[in-house]
């Protein structure tokens, strides 16, 4: 039987996403290089991606909410008595 040719693939992943996912993959005894592999395979399989990309109920309610919020000022305050400055002025809503 012949060795298959293999390919080296990188991706940049964020570290916490990569640390969480790893954490996962190994209680499910598998390494990202057998997920991947699985992945790829399904997506060969089915001629599309394995699974439906939508966002979660969550995700979905947190954009509503950066949605409505887009247009509401934002004070900075740099520092505690910033702080009580602001919260004790009357003029502020």
């Amino acid at each position: 039987m012949a060795v298959k040719e293999k390919k080296r693939v990188q991706v940049k992943i964020d570290k916490d996403l990569a640390d969480n996912t790893e954490a996962v993959l190994n209680e499910l005894g598998l390494n990202p290089t057998t997920a991947i592999n699985m992945f790829y395979k399904r997506i060969v399989a089915e001629a599309a991606l394995p699974f439906k990309p939508a966002l979660s109920e969550a995700e979905r309610a947190n954009l509503g909410l950066l949605k409505a919020t887009k247009e509401t000022p934002v004070t900075e305050l740099k520092d505690a008595k910033e702080v009580a400055d602001w919260l004790n002025d009357p003029d502020e809503d």
